[in-house]
């Protein structure tokens, strides 16, 4: 299982920023920031513009609601949602375009192959897309893989869409490769508004007069290694960028917002990023580098930003609006060091309120009570880093979601002191994501799951395991953690299996009901994976909870169901299949 866990840790798709029920970036985001387990390294089109246009040619029917009382009701809504509502007539429909088309994202070939030719057709629609994302092959599309699409004609559907994209400013490439040189020219010639940038690179080396490198005056950018290129090299040689990337950044974007410079597939390629810190941008707010981690003579690196020189201390003392920090690591086969200096003042990183790296650069912060959020998926906690790991955690006072990587080496033993000494840390969590990529049977969960009452105000609780076939279903394990937990509001879980697309065998996510009196009376269940035998499946259903606490589905709400009779704790019961 240990590739598996350097799988993950490269930010791979059991990374815990790209988890549970997140897969739409117009899900909330804290702070509306990229993040990948809840779908990888996002973008932050997960913020929907709040303005209309004054679109509505049609007259409003007798007795129809205002439209800035539609206004606020949309702003509450999802997209699917906005969608219905707009479908009830002629006029919303009109008022409700610019919501409707404001971020469009392109999940998949099909996507991009239908929408784009509908853009192309009605072009009046281009006029309200403000964010654009486009995945053509997307690589980490599951369970089922993507279907092939060339991606010189995405690039040229965009091409003949691009004048009529007025009001574009955010704009995600998320392909197999970088696109052709002839995109950027044509979006910075045609879309003057174009301040966000955000792009991935496969294996084709960066050409140094690239037209990526010709923009100015951006307020975000990103430059990301894609996630599955492989590789074996434990020490692979740094990759220059281009100088012109970094005149770009450095001299032609002063109002920069949020940059990331990373890689995802740090055994194939990895960028020499340590220019970063001659970087002086005041508005900078969020941050995300890497991967860091051992260089052949097993000192830290890169050598300029972790060395004595202070480098990236010093650029993170000077950028006091940084609130979002996330820094990848990847100590390959072997455990980080015990401490990674972060040479930083004491006034360094004031409003910081989101951290994702490792826990030594946890301890370093000189702000730690402000911290809200907290990612430690970068490697694995282990039972011997307790006593270091605990008293960090218990100084995060505003500590609130957290998401947090184990290995349980014996699945036998009691560990039920290593999760209450977790938990009793950091008592108040709404949200907290539990990932083992080792085998995690039945007693462990056990022992974990009954110290979650250590969490009163806990509302979201994800759990990554890895899966053996003797697992009982995810249904089960769901109503296990509830009839423990009431008051949890979701359920999600992931089995991980590392011979599965993406390390990743079946999810689930469960949404609690609850009946007047706030009891838990039903789940609504989404479940989609890789069968032992079979296609990949996907179903929907609801599942009533009886007084005890044990299920039965009782509804049908999508396709791909089935109903199969298990046997649960010495009972037959009907559950989804």
């Amino acid at each position: 299982m240990q590739r598996l866990a350097n799988s993950g840790a490269n930010g791979d798709s059991l990374s815990s920023s790209s988890a549970f029920n997140r897969d739409s970036l117009t899900s909330a985001l804290k702070n509306g920031r990229r993040k990948s387990l809840r779908n990888l390294f996002q973008i932050p089109l997960s913020t929907r513009s709040s303005t209309f246009g004054s679109v509505a040619t049609t007259k409003p029917a007798v007795g129809s609601i205002p439209a800035d009382i539609v206004r606020e009701i949309v702003d509450l809504l999802a997209p699917a949602d906005i969608l219905s509502f707009s479908l009830t007539s002629t006029h919303l429909r009109s008022l409700l375009l610019p919501a409707l088309y404001d971020t469009v994202i392109l999940k998949s070939s099909k996507n991009c192959r239908v929408t784009l030719r509908m853009l192309k057709e009605q072009k009046d629609i281009c006029a309200y897309v403000k964010k654009l994302a486009v995945r053509p092959n997307y690589y980490l599309s599951w369970p089922k893989p993507d279907e092939q699409l060339d991606e010189s004609w995405v690039v040229q559907m965009i091409g003949e869409i691009s004048k009529d994209l007025t009001t574009m400013h955010t704009f995600d490439w998320d392909g197999l490769e970088l696109p052709s040189d002839e995109l950027w020219e044509t979006l910075r010639i045609n879309c003057p508004g174009l301040k966000s940038i955000f792009t991935n690179v496969g294996t084709r080396p960066l050409d140094p007069e690239s037209s990526l490198f010709s923009f100015s005056n951006l307020t975000s950018f990103s430059l990301i290694v894609r996630h599955g290129l492989g590789g074996s090299e434990l020490f692979p040689t740094l990759e220059d960028i281009p100088e012109r990337f970094w005149d770009m950044l450095i001299t032609r974007c002063p109002d920069l917002q949020e940059l990331a410079i990373c890689s995802f597939s740090s055994s194939a390629r990895v960028f020499d990023f340590e220019r970063v810190t001659q970087g002086v941008w005041p508005r900078l707010h969020t941050l995300t580098l890497g991967s860091f981690g051992y260089q052949s003579d097993f000192s830290l690196g890169p050598p300029a930003l972790t060395g004595a020189d202070a480098a990236l201390g010093h650029f993170l003392d000077a950028h006091t609006e940084l609130k979002y920090v996330r820094f990848l690591w990847n100590f390959k086969r072997w455990m980080s060091p015990d401490t990674i200096p972060m040479n930083l003042s004491s006034t360094a990183l004031p409003v910081l309120d989101t951290f994702i790296g490792v826990y030594q650069q946890l301890a370093e912060l000189p702000n730690p009570k402000a911290l809200e959020t907290l990612d430690l998926t970068c490697e694995p906690v282990y039972e011997s880093r307790l006593g270091t790991v605990c008293p960090i955690l218990r100084s995060l006072t505003s500590l609130t979601s957290l998401d947090i990587w184990t290995h349980v080496f014996d699945p036998r033993r009691d560990h039920t002191h290593f999760f209450y000494s977790i938990l009793a840390a950091c008592p108040n969590l709404t949200d907290f994501h539990f990932m083992c990529t080792t085998s995690f049977t039945a007693k462990p969960l056990k022992q974990l799951i009954t110290q979650l009452h250590l969490l009163p105000n806990l509302k979201r609780f994800s759990l990554t395991k890895g899966h053996k076939y003797v697992d009982e279903s995810m249904l089960s394990t769901a109503m296990r953690i509830l009839k423990h937990n009431p008051n949890i509001k979701q359920i999600n879980i992931r089995w991980a299996r590392e011979r599965c697309p993406n390390h990743l065998k079946q999810e689930g996510s469960y949404d609690v009901v609850a009946d007047g009196e706030g009891r838990p009376e039903a789940l609504v269940v989404v479940e989609r994976g890789i069968p032992l035998v079979g296609t990949p499946f996907w179903r929907r259903y609801r599942c009533k909870l009886d007084a005890a606490g044990d299920g039965l589905v009782s509804a049908r709400l999508g396709k791909g169901f089935g109903l199969t009779k298990v046997k649960e704790e010495g009972k037959e019961k009907a559950v989804a299949t």
